[in-house]
């Protein structure tokens, strides 16, 4: 507990000049002081506890315990869509931000910090929709998370929700004022950046997904931005492929994974002789396929309801979901399998009792569905194929050159 020093606070506030008089005259000014100053003193800690942070003032490489606070709710780990190669520490309804005097009370605020676990390809490994944040309460939770992603402990940007077309208006008038009129993004319809060279800043703003998004680039590309709001930038003799790699440095390269799981899928798209729609939670934990898995369970930040459980191997990017008991998520006998994903065969071994084989061509695979008698969906200017197998859809996905490297089913 703080000890506040009347006294001091006099001093600090009041600020008496001179005092003239008998010593008990002097005592009865003070003590007026100190009566005075008692009722003032919410106001003064009402006003200091009301101070803002000015997202438009940082120099995106603070600590994180200087832009946050345990006093609002605090999310941290992993969500692909909105930056798959970063930790996220999400700020949810908190009255603490505004930018350049601009209230963003009820705005996501996203801040971002460098990790080297998530310097992987983590968008295709979680099929470019993977969440896993958790709620960090204390000092201890943050620092156990940050220690878990090989995390610093500073930000190096800020991605600032706009939910409303006000609010993007009043920031954008903002921007231009300090920086002038940026650059169009060629890859959006609104969307516009400022490269600041002087204060070592990327700003992009992406009103078309609602986002202000600012960095530190000190230890960035010079030359190349990506995101999926955003799309690539390239802000002068960027090489893409030399970015890309450099992002996902520590990628496993498929040739050195090791102790590769035996998988077959039968006709009906089964896996292993688990059926989707039918096996349970608790006969999957007992089949020789549970090696390597790690149960996480997806809650609802409303409710605190489970979503969704399901079972990672990180390592052979082999994943298993399942339905969640609307009586008792915790009864494994009424959770059953609705999914799986396989997003890269090189990592596993795997064979198919319909003929398909990884690496097959994509024009390959359409002659051999044809053959088999099997719907699908046509989709054009795409690396994946749909085929139409009730009560789920099977995703057959190609990489860049087209081969077949990857599924998924739900």
């Amino acid at each position: 507990m703080k000890v506040i020093n009347l006294d001091r606070l006099t001093e600090r506030y009041l600020k008496p000049t001179e005092m003239k008089g008998p010593p008990f005259i002097k005592r009865n000014i003070r003590i007026m002081h100190k009566l005075l100053l008692l009722a003032i003193l919410p106001l003064i800690i009402s006003c200091k506890s009301q101070e803002k942070i000015d997202l438009a003032t940082l120099n995106l490489d603070e600590p994180i315990e200087k832009i946050s606070s345990f006093n609002d709710r605090l999310l941290i780990g992993v969500e692909t869509v909105e930056y798959p190669f970063s930790l996220l520490l999400e700020v949810e309804k908190s009255k603490k931000y505004n930018f350049d005097g601009i209230d963003l009370e009820g705005q996501r605020i996203i801040f971002l910090i460098d990790a080297e676990k998530l310097k992987t390809d983590s968008i295709t490994r979680f099929g470019g929709g993977h969440i896993d944040l958790k709620e960090a309460q204390n000092i201890n939770e943050l620092d156990e998370a940050l220690k878990c992603y090989d995390a610093e402990s500073k930000i190096y940007g800020v991605r600032i929700e706009m939910k409303t077309a006000e609010l993007q208006s009043n920031i954008l008038k903002k921007l231009e004022a300090k920086y002038g009129r940026g650059t169009k993004n060629p890859n959006t319809d609104n969307g516009l950046y400022w490269n600041i060279k002087t204060q070592n800043k990327f700003i992009f703003y992406a009103p078309d997904y609602s986002r202000l998004i600012m960095l530190n680039n000190t230890d960035l590309s010079k030359t190349c931005y990506w995101d999926i709001m955003n799309g690539l930038i390239d802000f002068g003799g960027c090489n893409n492929e030399k970015y890309m790699a450099d992002l996902m440095k520590n990628a496993t390269k498929p040739e050195d994974v090791k102790g590769k799981p035996a998988i077959n899928i039968d006709k009906d798209w089964n896996i292993n002789g688990l059926i989707v729609g039918k096996t349970t939670e608790e006969e999957f934990i007992k089949s020789v396929t549970n090696k390597r898995f790690e149960r996480m369970i997806e809650f609802d930040g409303a409710t605190g309801k489970t979503n969704e459980i399901y079972y990672q191997n990180n390592y052979h990017d082999f994943y298993f979901y399942f339905a969640v008991s609307k009586n008792n998520p915790d009864n494994q006998k009424e959770n059953f399998i609705n999914g799986y994903a396989i997003n890269e065969f090189r990592k596993v071994d795997i064979s198919f009792e319909n003929g398909l084989k990884p690496g097959l061509k994509f024009e390959e695979v359409l002659k051999l569905l044809d053959k088999l008698k099997i719907a699908y969906h046509p989709v054009d200017f795409a690396n994946f194929i749909e085929i139409k197998t009730l009560p789920y859809k099977v995703t057959l996905n190609f990489n860049d050159n087209m081969l077949l490297s990857g599924m998924f089913i739900k």
